[in-house]
């Protein structure tokens, strides 16, 4: 997979993505597809932040406080499962997916799942 070659294009890019993936038809095929492509590329560059640009992971958290596209909630989850973070940048990215749990909706219920087993991991 390649990426663009500044940190900024990077995040501009996961940021399109998260675009891409909330912008979904379910009843469309081809957009669906495209949507599952968008996630994999997030989860890419979640992970070459974390390998190339560790410096700029506190700067990609401020994402945590964008809710347009629902990018806190991508951001969050991709913080926690990609990324090495500080107990304090846990914490946010936590009350970002408990925030997220609380609707009643079929995401709601994922984020719930996901703290269960998160709770389940951290024992």
């Amino acid at each position: 997979m390649k990426f663009p070659d500044t940190y900024e294009e990077i995040v501009d890019t996961y940021l399109e993505c998260a675009k891409i993936h909330y912008d979904i038809d379910y009843a469309d095929k081809s957009s669906v597809k495209k949507g599952n492509k968008a996630v994999t590329t997030m989860i890419g560059i979640a992970k070459l932040i974390n390998e190339k640009y560790p410096e700029r992971i506190e700067d990609f958290s401020t994402l945590l406080n964008t809710t347009t596209n629902r990018i806190d909630i991508w951001v969050a989850h991709h913080i926690l499962e990609y990324m090495n973070y500080s107990n304090s940048l846990e914490k946010r990215a936590l009350a970002v997916i408990k925030k997220y749990s609380k609707e009643n909706t079929v995401n709601g219920l994922g984020n719930r799942m996901w703290l269960d087993e998160w709770k389940k991991k951290k024992k």
